[in-house]
Formats: structure tokens, C-alpha cells, sequence
């Protein structure tokens, strides 16, 4: 049971991060992170509360019956210090009357909640020491922050009446009441199952008492006084009790008030570790509400406008990467596919294959015309013979006089040129015209008239009129985006009609369109520097839960004048994980688009 709040905390810490796994939707996220804010607070309430139940339940469900074994007689004396140290022996007299017992279990408390005579009950703790048995086989150990001591052997059984002495040192620590003295002592236990026949408390005090301070309870709460059922014997400052027409299974809980100043002294039976952490967690809230301050708070919240287009031409997958708070999913890539239908690019169909399924079959619209071709083999190379009159002179360009040193450069006075023709003619006018060189022939006509009647030239006037009618069709198109080029690139890198769930290569699109999202937008709508911060939030967040359970449920060494650090250091946590989940921020631009698409979305 002392494991259930700290897996139950460490659950509510994880909640947002499995809330975030398995909730895509970030409107339902958002919506469900509120109440995860509200179903954390509220734990601190209702976690407490039903493990109390529970363990009432158990306590109350669950029966305790002696195995095999009565309680014929228990002796308690205390003698009491000054200092409120109390040594203790305890004479049990036990009747094993089944066979096969090795001995017996007995349970001394470190922490113990006292009621004063004051009505408040206060929890404090007492150290045990010096626990032993007399002239017994003995081991001690610590069980759910009881000491406890193992009397008897494994190898050697007892049957019958025992009697065991067992002593150890109780220090109470200094007494915590204010304006009086009293001294509180429960005794026997509420373990053993059985009826504890023949109780008697021996308690010698250091000082004197007053015999009417004395009271005795059935109950360690001051429910049950059961004075009218007790003998009560004093000599000097020893007081002998014992009960008579009165049957005890349970603690029994002696109370003597005594006046301010009767205890001296006294031991300080706490820690400083819980006291530490309490103040580390207090300053990792400081520092983290310090983060949150400075690169976390939001900026100005922009109003939203009615806006009719997608502000800054942003595509529909743009909008809603920021609209979705950085949520990338395969829709956002799906919905380039509908905008570029909607932009005239392409043309969605629903189709039924030969099985009768149906399929999204995406054709490619404005094809570009194909550039005109001519069979080659049916047309004649041009052929251009030249003759060289001079040599070239400073008075050509460095490029014409290049080429008539290529033309003439082995000393020949004439040449064919065939694959360089078209270079030739380029510089027609500083060759020939300039006197350097003469045409001989030039089978241009023959060219000519094998590509007239080839048709290539109508092929060409058909080619440039249809070219003109695309570009003419594309300018009235609106323009594709950065990410919709991705994708119709993507979508007919092989084909120009094409069916989605066939094309086995355009999964790659996804990651794409996702690492372009990311790179274009995730640093310039959110804040980088708060990201980061909001990591570090988180990490705190969980040291500084870990360390608060730590704290209550395993150091647990707070003086309980300052238990509310406890409480404070939770609430810290509570701080904590509020201010790490409102810890990222958008930019002051994010800000301005996020508002602008809300705009957007409204008209």
C-alpha cells in the first residue's frame, strides 16, 4: 500500500506525454490537457483520501487471529528520564498450545500520532535503541518503519508456557507541547490477535506526579477513557496500573499530564534531508517560473481578422502545420493533392478496378506539347565549302579569327564544313562579308526542301502556336507552392496518370513535405529558445517529483512543526508541471500568422 502513491504520482507525471501519444487530434489534446491539469490537482486530494480508504478496509476487512497462541500475561515498565528517554521492559507470558512455533514477532513503531490533553493530535517520532532479548536467540530488523525483533531460533520449536523479557530504549525527543508537559505511551500494541490477559503498566517518572493527571484509554485518540475500569496504584513517583472487569485485545494508552518544565532537555529525533529537498524543489519552481517568465510567457495575443485567402500565399498543409500547433500528419500532404486540383494542375477521379474496387485514380492536366522531331536518316546534313582569300587581321573579333584558325588549320586554302555549319554562318558577316573568306557551295536549298517535305516546318508553326495557348493557359493558373511542386513532382515522376494507392514510390512525399514543414516553419512560428526551456521544465518537473516522494514516503524525517513543507513541496510540483506543459511559446510572427489563419478560417 505504501507504493501506491508514488506509482500513482509517477503515472499522473507521464499522463500528458501518453495523452499526446494517442491523441493526434490537437484540439482534443488541448482539450484533454485541461483536464489533465484539473485531474492532477484534484489527485493530491483524492489519492491521499483512497488510499485511507482502502487501508481501513484492509485493516478492518482483514482479521488478525493468534496462530496458535494466547497472551497469559503482559508486563510493560517504563522508567522514565528527564529527557523524556524512557527505558523499556516488556514481560510477555505466552501459551503455545498448537505445536511447531520457533518463537515470537514483536513491533516497536518510530512514528506514532499522540492526542494531547489539548485535543490536536500531533505525529512524532521516537528512536529505538539497545533492542533486545534476554536469554533468547534474537534478530531485529525494520518493517514498514516499526522496529522489529525476531525471538526464537528456526532450528528449536516451543510448546507450551514462555516467557519472554525483551528491553530496549524508547527516546521520545523533546517534549513538543506548549505551556504544559505530558507524557503519552501506547502500550502492547494492536498486533498480537489475541486477548492480552493480566495487562499491567509499571511506569517509574523522575519527578513527582499528580495523582489526578492520570488517565487511561482503550483508544489511542482519548475516545475511550476507561479510568472507571483501571486500578490505579502510587508509591512515590511509580504508578502501577492494571485493569479489572475489562477485557484487552488492543493498545492501551497511559496519559499523565504533567506541568511546564517537567521534561528537560530531550533529544531532536528528525532530519534535515526531507527539509533539504523541500528547498531544492522550492527553488526548482523559482527557477522554472524564472524560464517561464522569460521564454515562456506568451506574446501579445493578436486578434483574429476575417481573411478570405490563405495569408502570405501559404499552402494548404502550411496552414495547417500552424494551424495544428506543429502537427504533421499524411492529410496535410493528401490536401496538396486536392489544392492542386482545385488549381487546375490535376484531375481526381474515383475508379473501379477489374475486381470491382474502387481507387483514386490522379491525371496529369496542361501537358506541355511535345517538341516537333524529323526523321533524320530522310534529311541531309548541311554542307557549306569555303575558300580563304586573306589571313586573318587584328581587325576581326578574338572569336571569328578563332574560328577561321580552326577552318584553315593545316594551311589549307578551301574546306567542307559540315557539323560546324551552323557556327559558320554565326559569324557570316566578319568572314565573308570582311573579305576573308568566299562561299563555294552551300547545299541550304536541298536542306530546305527535304524538311518541306518532311512537314517539319508545320509541325513547328503547329508546335508554336499550341506552346503559346499552354503558357497562355498557365499564366491564368495560380502559381504552385514550394511543397505542391514536391508533390506533383512526386506524383508523375514516371507516368502522367497515375493510381495513388499503385504508386509505390510516393510514400517518400510524406517525410518529405514533413522535413520541409519543419524546416520552414517549426523555429520561425515557435520559439526555439522556448522549446528547450520546456524540455528542461519537464526534466526538473520529474526530478523534483521524485525527490518529493522521496522525501515523504521514504526519508520522512521532517519535524512535524514544519510538515507543511510537504505539502508546500508538492504544490511545487503541481507549479511545476503547469508551468513545463504552458512552457512553449509561439514567436511574435507565429503569433501574428496563428492569428491571421484563425481569421482565415472563420471567413
Amino acid at each position: 500500500m505504501e507504493l501506491i502513491l508514488p506509482f500513482a504520482f509517477i503515472i499522473l507525471i507521464f499522463l500528458p506525454l501518453i495523452i499526446k501519444g494517442f491523441v493526434k487530434d490537437p484540439d482534443k489534446n488541448e482539450k484533454y490537457m485541461k483536464y489533465y491539469i484539473w485531474f492532477f490537482i484534484s489527485s493530491f486530494f483524492w489519492i491521499p483520501a483512497l488510499t485511507t480508504v482502502i487501508e481501513n478496509i484492509q485493516e478492518n476487512n482483514t482479521p488478525v487471529v493468534a496462530d496458535g497462541f494466547t497472551i497469559e500475561g503482559y508486563e510493560v515498565i517504563l522508567d522514565v528520564g528527564v529527557d523524556n528517554k524512557v527505558n523499556v521492559i516488556e514481560n510477555i507470558d505466552i501459551n503455545f498450545y498448537e505445536s511447531g512455533h520457533h518463537g515470537i514477532y514483536k513491533f516497536t513503531p518510530r512514528w506514532l500520532e499522540y492526542t494531547g490533553q489539548d485535543g490536536k493530535t500531533t505525529k512524532r517520532k521516537s528512536i529505538v535503541s539497545n533492542y533486545y532479548a534476554v536469554g533468547e536467540k534474537y534478530t531485529t530488523d525494520v518493517v514498514k518503519d516499526k522496529d522489529r525483533i525476531k525471538i526464537g531460533s528456526p532450528y528449536i520449536t516451543v510448546s507450551g508456557d514462555h516467557k519472554y523479557i525483551i528491553k530496549y530504549t524508547y527516546d521520545m525527543g523533546k517534549d513538543p507541547y506548549d505551556g504544559f508537559d505530558e507524557f503519552i505511551f501506547h502500550a502492547f500494541g494492536d498486533f498480537w490477535g489475541t486477548e492480552i490477559k493480566n495487562p499491567k503498566v509499571v511506569i517509574h517518572m523522575p519527578k513527582d506526579i499528580d495523582v489526578n493527571s492520570i488517565n487511561v484509554f482503550k483508544d489511542k485518540y482519548r475516545k475511550e477513557n476507561i479510568n472507571k475500569y483501571v486500578n490505579k496504584e502510587i508509591d512515590g513517583n511509580t504508578i502501577t496500573i492494571t485493569l479489572n472487569d475489562m477485557r484487552l485485545f488492543k493498545s492501551l494508552t497511559v496519559d499523565l499530564g504533567l506541568p511546564e518544565g517537567y521534561f528537560e532537555g530531550g533529544s531532536w529525533n528528525y532530519g534535515w534531508i526531507s527539509f533539504g529537498i523541500s528547498m531544492i524543489v522550492i527553488l526548482a519552481t523559482i527557477y522554472i517560473f524564472i524560464m517561464w517568465y522569460r521564454h515562456g510567457k506568451d506574446y501579445e495575443k493578436k486578434v483574429p481578422t476575417v481573411e478570405f485567402y490563405a495569408p502570405e500565399d501559404l499552402s494548404s498543409a502550411e496552414v495547417g502545420y500552424i494551424y495544428n500547433n506543429r502537427h504533421v500528419s499524411k492529410k496535410l500532404t493528401i490536401s496538396l493533392i486536392i489544392e492542386l486540383a482545385s488549381k487546375g494542375y490535376i484531375k481526381i477521379d474515383e475508379i473501379k478496378d477489374s475486381k470491382n474496387k474502387k481507387k483514386i485514380q490522379i491525371t496529369k492536366l496542361n501537358i506541355p506539347p511535345e517538341v516537333p522531331t524529323v526523321d533524320q536518316d530522310s534529311i541531309p546534313k548541311r554542307i557549306i565549302e569555303i575558300r580563304k582569300i586573306k589571313n586573318a587581321d587584328d581587325s576581326l573579333s578574338k572569336a571569328a579569327a578563332t574560328q577561321m584558325e580552326y577552318y584553315f588549320k593545316h594551311g589549307d586554302t578551301e574546306n567542307l564544313i559540315g557539323n560546324r555549319a551552323e557556327l559558320f554562318l554565326k559569324y557570316t558577316d566578319e568572314l565573308v562579308n570582311g573579305g576573308y573568306v568566299s562561299i563555294i557551295s552551300d547545299n541550304k536549298k536541298e536542306v530546305d526542301l527535304a524538311y518541306e517535305k518532311s512537314g517539319y516546318e508545320k509541325k513547328v508553326a503547329a508546335y508554336e502556336k499550341e506552346l503559346a495557348e499552354y503558357s497562355a493557359r498557365l499564366e491564368k493558373l495560380p502559381k504552385k507552392t514550394a511543397l505542391e511542386n514536391i508533390v506533383y513532382g512526386n506524383l508523375f515522376s514516371s507516368k502522367e496518370v497515375v493510381i495513388l494507392s499503385e504508386h509505390t514510390s510516393f510514400y517518400k512525399t510524406f517525410g518529405q513535405i514533413e522535413n520541409e514543414l519543419k524546416k520552414n516553419f517549426q523555429n520561425k512560428v515557435h520559439e526555439d529558445k522556448s522549446r528547450k526551456c520546456k524540455k528542461v521544465a519537464l526534466i526538473i518537473t520529474f526530478i523534483t517529483l521524485i525527490l518529493s516522494l522521496l522525501s515523504f514516503f521514504y526519508f520522512e524525517d521532517l519535524d512535524p512543526k514544519w510538515s507543511m513543507l510537504y505539502c508546500v513541496s508538492f504544490a511545487c510540483v503541481i507549479v511545476n508541471v503547469f508551468l513545463a506543459i504552458v512552457m512553449g511559446r509561439k514567436t511574435e510572427y507565429g503569433e501574428m500568422i496563428s492569428a491571421r489563419i484563425k481569421g482565415f478560417s472563420y471567413g
